[in-house]
């Protein structure tokens, strides 16, 4: 197959080319252009028509975005800008060039906020606390109207709390680096109370892999996670132990805006095509550390 990669130089963005690459010619493209890798530079993500009508790409893997809840507040427009409008632009390139193409949109469980109960599934009501999660509803939402009204080959990926090696930020990166700074305490954000269901990178594009060969692509919406409730604090425990940390973990115990109390999936819609996780959180915890402590620094 011939694969478009936009955002191929982001955490799940490098992930895909590198798994997808292995069987499929595969472009990448990104802010910053990285030849040896086929990445090719295109500013804010943008995707020329000339592109599209050319080369008639089997599937497009959309892995742009911002995904920082916090920023969202504090430039709204911007976020708007990389997680809607450039999904409406690619799909409407899509419409008028390369009808036959698949489209697969990342978008995030932040469109649930805090759901009603768990687990959640994908017809249950849509909340976002921040507006990321409601940008990543709003792409959501453009892809199946795409699909409904124009026949576009669309469909999006509610990705839960995504780790693994090559990520660089959020919880367990940044957990990492405090581990590293001071030896006898750390900070962390929050209650310790909250509850996430995390993902490892390489079970992402596993099921990007599957959706591609199974699914039909009808403006349809999956969760993507392992089904895996753990707390915070239950999280850092045990990556400290991984990591071989004896100092104190304690919480602010302040809530921080936009992010959601409790997280787990409900995955029967994805299993059903035959999705399964590889990895528990600690064999994939094992996996990041071993990855983190020779890349953080470079």
């Amino acid at each position: 197959m011939k694969i478009l990669i936009t955002g191929a130089l982001g955490f799940i963005g490098r992930a895909a080319l590198d798994h997808f690459s292995e069987e499929h010619h595969v472009m990448g493209i990104d802010l910053k252009a990285l030849p040896a890798k086929n990445i090719f530079a295109h500013q804010q993500f943008s995707i020329t028509k000339a592109l599209i009508k050319e080369a008639q790409f089997d599937v497009i893997i959309n892995c742009a975005g911002s995904s920082n809840v916090s920023q969202s507040f504090q430039a709204p427009e911007h976020d708007f800008n990389l997680n809607t409008v450039l999904v409406q632009n690619i799909l409407c390139e899509l419409q008028q060039f390369s009808p036959n193409t698949k489209f697969l949109q990342l978008s995030s469980a932040a469109v649930y906020g805090n759901p009603e109960t768990l687990p959640v599934k994908e017809l249950d009501r849509t909340k976002p606390l921040s507006p990321y999660g409601e940008h990543k509803l709003l792409s959501e939402q453009i892809v199946t109207s795409y699909a409904n009204f124009f026949g576009i080959r669309g469909l999006s990926v509610r990705i839960f709390s995504a780790y693994g090696p090559g990520l660089r930020r959020q919880f367990f990166s940044d957990l990492y680096t405090k581990f590293e700074s001071d030896k006898h305490q750390v900070l962390l954000s929050g209650t310790g109370e909250e509850t996430r269901d995390f993902i490892l990178v390489y079970d992402i594009v596993k099921a990007f892999d599957m959706l591609i060969k199974n699914a039909s692509f009808n403006g349809e919406i999956y969760n993507l996670a392992s089904e895996t409730e753990i707390r915070i604090r239950d999280a850092a425990v045990l990556f400290a132990s991984i990591y071989g940390y004896h100092g104190k973990i304690s919480f602010t115990e302040k809530q921080l805006e936009g992010y959601p109390l409790n997280w787990k999936a409900d995955m029967q819609k994805l299993k059903a095509l035959g999705f399964a996780t590889s990895s528990s959180i600690e064999e994939g915890l094992e996996l990041y550390f071993n990855w983190i402590k020779n890349h953080k620094a470079s």
